[in-house]
């Protein structure tokens, strides 16, 4: 479902529950844009068709002078331009995306409850994966077990993308103190991962991400108002950074086991069964 979401009164108190309590996220990637995958991911034995894409969580800060302060409430449109984008993105690589709104939340207790376990439990990974090292997915090291199971098998998907950003924008404050000269901290910069958590392992068979740091052009020391002002455009170039490396779904290619102790994956090209039968049938009539 592209476009903006609409929030029901219902749904804006259901987000304020899910969303309210969530921690501060570190971010994973530092530089440009990263991308992890399992060999399983790579090789399409692992690789979804369908994915959940769940509401972003996000962690926005605007640095003061003295002391930072959560703008929790202010993330709404930022999370809702990050979600077309990254929907946009994901559908163009044929995936087939699923976006969860909080109307849809809201309306099926069940699916609320599973997505609040799912995401405390991630939130609980994705701090590991930011304390240690990030391409120990490709290991398959993070798992988020049976409560992303749960979650996929209740929305009939083949995976579950958990989207997670943090923006530290630089206050008036500091921006003045930079032109002063008192301070050389050019704060600002939007961290964004999602982490694609399959129906059959719980694992975190993938995880991409960018990154525009205050070190870039292109966000560094940028105010608070101006990226509210500019979500739309800042969320667009993000999304297309992170899924850049994101492997597009190609059905002519199937995955095929060679070697079970190795366990050794290939491609080949799906082979069109009906037409190799009428070849067939046309070099025996012409014997």
């Amino acid at each position: 479902m592209m476009g903006s979401v609409r929030y029901s009164l219902k749904a804006a108190g259901l987000m304020l529950v899910l969303l309210g309590s969530q921690p501060a996220y570190a971010g994973i990637c530092w530089w440009g844009e990263c991308s992890e995958m399992t060999n399983e991911f790579r090789t399409l034995e692992l690789r979804p068709e369908t994915i959940a894409l769940l509401p972003a969580r996000t962690s926005l800060t605007e640095g003061g002078v003295f002391k930072s302060e959560n703008k929790v409430g202010e993330t709404a449109g930022l999370e809702d331009a990050l979600g077309n984008y990254l929907e946009k993105e994901m559908t163009k690589r044929g995936y087939t995306v699923r976006r969860l709104t909080f109307d849809e939340i809201g309306a099926d207790p069940q699916l609320a409850e599973l997505l609040n376990a799912a995401n405390q439990r991630y939130d609980e990974e994705y701090n590991t994966i930011s304390t240690f090292k990030v391409d120990d997915v490709k290991n398959r090291r993070y798992s988020i077990d049976e409560h992303g199971r749960r979650l996929a098998h209740h929305l009939g998907v083949d995976a579950v993308a958990f989207p997670r950003m943090q923006i530290v924008a630089a206050s008036s404050g500091s921006k003045f103190m930079q032109v002063v000269g008192a301070s050389d901290d050019k704060q600002g910069g939007i961290n964004m991962e999602f982490a694609l958590v399959h129906a059959r392992t719980g694992n975190i068979e993938a995880l991409f991400g960018a990154v525009s740091k205050s070190g870039t052009t292109t966000f560094g020391g940028i105010s608070l108002k101006k990226i509210l002002k500019k979500s739309d455009k800042y969320m667009k170039k993000i999304a297309a950074t992170a899924t850049k490396k994101m492997p597009k779904i190609d059905k002519a290619l199937k995955p095929v086991q060679l070697d079970e102790d190795a366990k050794e994956l290939v491609l080949y090209d799906a082979v069109d069964e009906e037409a190799v039968l009428e070849d067939l049938d046309d070099l025996l009539s012409e014997e």
